[in-house]
Protein backbone atom coordinates (compact mmCIF):
# COMPACT_ATOMS: atom_id res chain seq x y z
CA UNK A 1 0.00 0.00 0.00
CA UNK A 2 2.74 2.59 0.59
CA UNK A 3 4.06 1.50 -2.71
CA UNK A 4 1.15 2.30 -4.31
CA UNK A 5 0.91 6.24 -2.67
CA UNK A 6 4.12 6.48 -3.94
CA UNK A 7 3.67 6.01 -7.38
CA UNK A 8 1.00 8.32 -7.08
CA UNK A 9 3.18 10.91 -5.58
CA UNK A 10 5.50 10.28 -8.70
CA UNK A 11 2.88 10.67 -10.78
CA UNK A 12 1.23 13.72 -9.76
CA UNK A 13 4.68 15.65 -9.95
CA UNK A 14 5.32 14.86 -13.38
CA UNK A 15 2.55 16.96 -13.65
CA UNK A 16 -0.45 15.03 -14.39
CA UNK A 17 -2.75 17.03 -12.77
CA UNK A 18 -5.62 16.63 -15.00
CA UNK A 19 -6.15 13.17 -13.25
CA UNK A 20 -7.55 15.00 -10.07
CA UNK A 21 -11.18 15.36 -12.26
CA UNK A 22 -10.99 11.58 -12.16
CA UNK A 23 -13.25 9.80 -8.74
CA UNK A 24 -9.46 7.06 -9.44
CA UNK A 25 -10.16 4.48 -7.53
CA UNK A 26 -13.41 2.07 -6.92
CA UNK A 27 -12.67 -1.46 -4.67
CA UNK A 28 -15.12 -3.95 -4.92
CA UNK A 29 -15.20 -6.86 -2.09
CA UNK A 30 -18.00 -9.66 -3.15
CA UNK A 31 -18.37 -12.87 -0.94
CA UNK A 32 -21.10 -15.42 -1.86
CA UNK A 33 -21.99 -17.59 0.53
CA UNK A 34 -23.89 -21.08 0.26
CA UNK A 35 -25.73 -22.60 2.70
CA UNK A 36 -23.79 -25.06 3.38
CA UNK A 37 -21.03 -22.30 4.12
CA UNK A 38 -19.00 -22.46 0.95
CA UNK A 39 -18.93 -19.74 -1.43
CA UNK A 40 -16.32 -17.51 -3.47
CA UNK A 41 -14.64 -14.12 -2.40
CA UNK A 42 -13.50 -11.64 -5.05
CA UNK A 43 -12.02 -8.62 -4.54
CA UNK A 44 -11.81 -5.99 -7.62
CA UNK A 45 -9.89 -2.64 -7.70
CA UNK A 46 -11.06 -0.26 -10.42
CA UNK A 47 -8.95 2.26 -11.84
CA UNK A 48 -10.19 2.35 -15.53
CA UNK A 49 -11.11 5.91 -14.58
CA UNK A 50 -7.61 6.60 -14.46
CA UNK A 51 -6.82 4.36 -17.72
CA UNK A 52 -9.63 6.58 -19.72
CA UNK A 53 -7.99 9.96 -18.53
CA UNK A 54 -4.62 9.02 -19.31
CA UNK A 55 -5.61 7.97 -22.60
CA UNK A 56 -7.61 11.35 -23.35
CA UNK A 57 -3.88 13.26 -21.81
CA UNK A 58 -1.99 10.65 -24.19
CA UNK A 59 -4.07 11.55 -27.06
CA UNK A 60 -4.12 15.19 -26.87
CA UNK A 61 -0.23 15.23 -26.67
CA UNK A 62 -0.64 13.08 -29.94
CA UNK A 63 -2.61 15.96 -31.47
CA UNK A 64 0.42 19.13 -30.36
CA UNK A 65 2.55 16.72 -32.41
CA UNK A 66 4.28 14.85 -29.19
CA UNK A 67 4.62 11.46 -30.26
CA UNK A 68 8.02 9.99 -29.38
CA UNK A 69 10.19 8.34 -32.17
CA UNK A 70 9.56 4.75 -32.85
CA UNK A 71 11.05 2.36 -30.30
CA UNK A 72 12.34 5.59 -28.20
CA UNK A 73 11.51 4.81 -24.11
CA UNK A 74 11.77 7.12 -21.58
CA UNK A 75 12.12 6.97 -17.63
CA UNK A 76 9.82 8.53 -15.43
CA UNK A 77 10.32 8.58 -11.78
CA UNK A 78 7.05 6.85 -11.61
CA UNK A 79 8.27 4.13 -13.86
CA UNK A 80 9.47 3.43 -17.57
CA UNK A 81 7.21 4.89 -19.78
CA UNK A 82 7.25 2.77 -23.36
CA UNK A 83 7.43 4.37 -26.66
CA UNK A 84 3.31 4.20 -27.21
CA UNK A 85 3.87 6.86 -23.79
CA UNK A 86 2.17 4.14 -21.54
CA UNK A 87 3.58 4.08 -18.42
CA UNK A 88 4.58 0.70 -17.30
CA UNK A 89 4.85 1.67 -13.28
CA UNK A 90 0.72 0.93 -13.44
CA UNK A 91 1.19 -2.56 -14.96
CA UNK A 92 4.18 -2.78 -12.31
CA UNK A 93 1.20 -1.07 -9.01
CA UNK A 94 -1.32 -3.82 -10.69
CA UNK A 95 1.11 -6.67 -10.40
CA UNK A 96 2.06 -5.43 -6.76
CA UNK A 97 -2.09 -5.32 -5.87
CA UNK A 98 -3.25 -8.67 -7.11
CA UNK A 99 0.20 -10.79 -6.45
CA UNK A 100 -1.25 -13.61 -4.00
CA UNK A 101 -2.01 -16.73 -5.58
CA UNK A 102 1.29 -17.89 -4.10
CA UNK A 103 0.62 -17.47 -0.71
CA UNK A 104 -2.96 -18.63 -0.58
CA UNK A 105 -2.49 -21.85 -2.45
CA UNK A 106 -0.85 -23.35 0.56
CA UNK A 107 -4.30 -22.85 1.99
CA UNK A 108 -6.10 -26.10 2.73
CA UNK A 109 -9.84 -25.43 1.50
CA UNK A 110 -9.02 -22.75 -1.07
CA UNK A 111 -9.56 -23.68 -5.18
CA UNK A 112 -9.69 -21.63 -8.45
CA UNK A 113 -7.52 -18.66 -7.51
CA UNK A 114 -7.39 -16.07 -9.82
CA UNK A 115 -4.59 -12.74 -10.02
CA UNK A 116 -7.14 -10.26 -12.27
CA UNK A 117 -4.03 -7.66 -13.99
CA UNK A 118 -5.75 -6.26 -16.37
CA UNK A 119 -3.27 -3.21 -17.90
CA UNK A 120 -5.31 -2.45 -20.26
CA UNK A 121 -8.60 -1.69 -18.47
CA UNK A 122 -7.20 -0.71 -15.60
CA UNK A 123 -8.52 -3.51 -13.08
CA UNK A 124 -7.04 -5.02 -10.67
CA UNK A 125 -7.72 -8.04 -8.22
CA UNK A 126 -7.82 -11.51 -7.33
CA UNK A 127 -10.73 -14.39 -6.25
CA UNK A 128 -11.04 -17.61 -5.32
CA UNK A 129 -13.43 -19.86 -3.87
CA UNK A 130 -13.42 -21.40 -0.91
CA UNK A 131 -14.78 -24.92 0.97
CA UNK A 132 -15.68 -23.19 4.48
CA UNK A 133 -15.12 -19.35 6.41
CA UNK A 134 -12.41 -20.78 8.20
CA UNK A 135 -10.70 -20.78 4.53
CA UNK A 136 -11.96 -17.62 3.88
CA UNK A 137 -10.75 -16.76 7.10
CA UNK A 138 -7.14 -17.86 6.58
CA UNK A 139 -7.37 -16.03 2.60
CA UNK A 140 -7.71 -12.46 4.15
CA UNK A 141 -5.52 -13.26 7.02
CA UNK A 142 -2.66 -13.63 5.06
CA UNK A 143 -3.83 -10.70 2.49
CA UNK A 144 -4.10 -8.34 5.22
CA UNK A 145 -0.44 -9.36 6.48
CA UNK A 146 1.27 -9.14 3.13
CA UNK A 147 -0.22 -6.24 1.45
CA UNK A 148 -1.45 -3.93 4.12
CA UNK A 149 1.27 -5.18 7.19
CA UNK A 150 -1.78 -6.09 9.79
CA UNK A 151 -2.59 -8.71 11.76
CA UNK A 152 -6.53 -9.59 11.44
CA UNK A 153 -7.35 -12.91 12.62
CA UNK A 154 -10.82 -13.40 12.13
CA UNK A 155 -12.97 -11.28 9.30
CA UNK A 156 -16.04 -13.19 8.98
CA UNK A 157 -18.65 -15.62 10.62
CA UNK A 158 -21.55 -17.53 9.67
CA UNK A 159 -23.36 -19.36 11.54
CA UNK A 160 -27.43 -20.88 12.56
CA UNK A 161 -28.89 -18.41 9.32
CA UNK A 162 -26.27 -15.79 10.34
CA UNK A 163 -23.83 -13.74 8.45
CA UNK A 164 -21.36 -11.20 10.25
CA UNK A 165 -18.90 -9.46 8.66
CA UNK A 166 -16.57 -8.32 11.62
CA UNK A 167 -15.06 -4.28 11.60
CA UNK A 168 -11.18 -5.65 10.38
CA UNK A 169 -9.68 -5.84 7.53
CA UNK A 170 -11.04 -2.80 6.22
CA UNK A 171 -9.47 -1.37 3.16
CA UNK A 172 -10.90 1.91 3.27
CA UNK A 173 -9.04 2.52 6.43
CA UNK A 174 -6.02 0.93 5.33
CA UNK A 175 -5.97 3.62 2.62
CA UNK A 176 -6.77 6.47 4.77
CA UNK A 177 -3.88 4.68 7.19
CA UNK A 178 -1.23 5.03 4.76
CA UNK A 179 -2.31 8.19 3.45
CA UNK A 180 -1.40 10.04 6.65
CA UNK A 181 1.95 7.76 7.11
CA UNK A 182 2.85 9.49 3.53
CA UNK A 183 1.73 12.95 4.59
CA UNK A 184 3.93 13.20 7.70
CA UNK A 185 7.45 11.94 5.09
CA UNK A 186 5.68 14.31 2.84
CA UNK A 187 8.90 16.67 1.96
CA UNK A 188 7.62 18.32 -1.43
CA UNK A 189 4.18 19.29 -0.26
CA UNK A 190 2.11 17.29 -2.87
CA UNK A 191 0.20 15.15 -0.44
CA UNK A 192 -2.88 17.60 -0.99
CA UNK A 193 -2.93 16.67 -4.29
CA UNK A 194 -2.86 12.74 -3.81
CA UNK A 195 -5.51 13.54 -1.25
CA UNK A 196 -7.47 15.24 -4.14
CA UNK A 197 -6.85 12.37 -5.90
CA UNK A 198 -8.43 9.85 -4.03
CA UNK A 199 -11.37 12.04 -2.76
CA UNK A 200 -13.39 10.03 -4.81
CA UNK A 201 -12.68 6.53 -3.78
CA UNK A 202 -15.66 4.29 -3.13
CA UNK A 203 -14.97 0.75 -1.23
CA UNK A 204 -18.56 -1.48 -2.16
CA UNK A 205 -18.98 -4.53 -0.33
CA UNK A 206 -21.27 -6.99 -1.98
CA UNK A 207 -22.91 -10.09 0.29
CA UNK A 208 -24.66 -12.92 -1.85
CA UNK A 209 -26.74 -15.79 -0.65
CA UNK A 210 -28.18 -17.89 -3.36
CA UNK A 211 -30.88 -19.78 -2.06
CA UNK A 212 -31.71 -17.72 1.09
CA UNK A 213 -33.36 -14.41 1.63
CA UNK A 214 -31.81 -11.65 3.71
CA UNK A 215 -34.53 -10.67 6.68
CA UNK A 216 -32.26 -7.67 7.57
CA UNK A 217 -29.01 -6.26 7.78
CA UNK A 218 -27.39 -4.40 10.64
CA UNK A 219 -25.20 -1.73 8.90
CA UNK A 220 -27.82 1.49 8.13
CA UNK A 221 -25.80 1.94 4.65
CA UNK A 222 -27.31 -1.28 3.43
CA UNK A 223 -28.95 -2.10 0.61
CA UNK A 224 -30.74 -5.02 -0.16
CA UNK A 225 -31.58 -6.01 -3.95
CA UNK A 226 -34.75 -6.43 -5.60
CA UNK A 227 -34.27 -10.69 -4.90
CA UNK A 228 -33.59 -10.14 -1.62
CA UNK A 229 -30.16 -12.33 -1.70
CA UNK A 230 -27.74 -9.32 -1.67
CA UNK A 231 -26.96 -6.84 0.44
CA UNK A 232 -24.80 -4.00 -0.42
CA UNK A 233 -23.06 -1.68 1.47
CA UNK A 234 -20.97 1.35 -0.10
CA UNK A 235 -18.24 3.21 1.65
CA UNK A 236 -16.70 6.83 0.83
CA UNK A 237 -13.54 6.93 2.91
CA UNK A 238 -12.59 10.45 2.17
CA UNK A 239 -16.23 11.72 2.00
CA UNK A 240 -16.34 14.42 4.78
CA UNK A 241 -20.36 14.04 5.16
CA UNK A 242 -20.37 10.50 5.54
CA UNK A 243 -17.21 9.95 7.91
CA UNK A 244 -18.95 11.91 10.37
CA UNK A 245 -21.60 9.23 10.59
CA UNK A 246 -18.76 7.11 11.11
CA UNK A 247 -19.72 4.45 8.94
CA UNK A 248 -18.45 0.80 9.36
CA UNK A 249 -17.77 -1.99 7.53
CA UNK A 250 -18.98 -4.29 9.95
CA UNK A 251 -22.50 -5.95 9.99
CA UNK A 252 -24.46 -8.79 10.88
CA UNK A 253 -26.90 -10.26 7.80
CA UNK A 254 -30.03 -12.59 9.16
CA UNK A 255 -31.17 -15.04 6.82
CA UNK A 256 -34.02 -17.03 6.44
Amino acid sequence: MRNLTKRLLGWLTLGVVTLLFANCLHIVEEVTVNKNGSGSYKMTIDMSEVKSMMDAIKSMGEENGEEKPDGETTQTDGGEEDASGEDNSMAQMGAELSSVANSLRSIAGLSNIREINDTATYMFGYSFDFANIEALNKAIRIINREKYDTRVEETFRFKSGNFERLNAADIGEQFKKTLTEAEEEDEEGNMEMVKAFFSGMTYKQVYRFPGAKVKKSSNPLSELSSDGESVTILIKPLDEEQQKKKPSVATVVKLK
